[in-house]
């Protein structure tokens, strides 16, 4: 993990930068590398912190994602998939870059199916006081935190990379069986929500490496991107329905996470956050 601070408290590394945001960090800013969350969350206390000249609050830690190792600026690593995931990302379909918060696996009768790792809106990693406004919430609380961050105006994003072959419709009813836990009777627009989610992954041969993009631009609207490769540049398909969305959104965030290892992994890092 790292930590951005205005005070030298141990030796400082380059920033952390992004193109769309660049402008608009305190030239004081500096990044220092952490152990993990909870580490995180001690050093962020240990480290006295002033605004920058620029009058903002100072940004706040940008993840090496908890439980992960770094495998240089650019990329973090999940562990028991060694899957590669980017620091930062640009999602088909939304033009500002979004930042890491956390990684994971997925696996079905001990055999590793997906690496996944969630990604928000890179002014979390800007201005801690505005991105907890935008949340809505005064204290870090685990149970509805992130029901909070799905209904905040905060752009989202699940990154699916596949680690072994699925063909489309085995990869579909899983996620399907995750929906049917919120939506047992779905109405006329959830339906056809629900039609449009499973032909876009219908008849479609997933190979391992194949990734997809789940981006949450508003509660009603999800996209979806698949490619063959970590790096989709189109939308194949977008969900307008906001019960549909979070159907699937909890079942990744919710009390019993089809990746627990993911929810774990963002929860703490979020916890280390927020609670500053």
């Amino acid at each position: 993990m790292r930590l951005a601070s205005a005070a030298p408290c141990v030796q400082a590394f380059p920033a952390f930068t992004s193109p769309s945001a660049g402008s608009r960090r305190c030239p004081q800013t500096r990044l220092l590398p952490l152990g993990g969350a909870q580490a995180a969350s001690r050093s962020v206390l240990a480290c006295p912190v002033a605004p920058g000249s620029c009058g903002r609050v100072r940004w706040l830690p940008v993840s090496y994602a908890a439980g992960s190792g770094a495998v240089g600026d650019d990329f973090v690593n999940e562990d028991k998939t060694n899957v590669k995931f980017p620091r930062e990302l640009t999602a088909p379909g939304y033009t500002d870059s979004l930042i890491i918060l956390g990684t994971g696996y997925r696996d079905k009768f001990f055999v590793k199916v997906y690496a996944a790792a969630f990604y928000v809106d890179y002014s979390l990693g800007t201005d801690t006081k505005q991105w907890k406004e935008k949340i809505g919430i005064e204290s870090y609380d685990d149970s509805s935190i992130f029901y909070s961050i799905f209904k905040a105006p905060v752009v989202k994003s699940l990154s699916i990379i596949l680690v072994r072959d699925v063909d489309g419709k085995t990869f579909v009813n899983a996620l399907n069986d995750v929906i049917a836990r919120q939506i047992k009777s779905p109405n006329a627009e959830e339906e056809s929500s629900l039609s449009t989610f499973q032909n876009v992954f219908l008849g479609r041969n997933l190979k391992q490496g194949t990734s997809i993009y789940l981006t949450w631009l508003e509660p009603a609207r999800m996209l979806i991107s698949i490619s063959e490769n970590q790096h989709p540049h189109q939308v194949d398909a977008e969900i307008k329905s906001a019960t549909v969305n979070y159907a699937l959104y909890d079942g990744f965030f919710g009390n019993s996470p089809v990746s627990p290892s993911l929810r774990s992994s963002t929860a703490q890092l979020l916890e280390a956050l927020l609670t500053q």
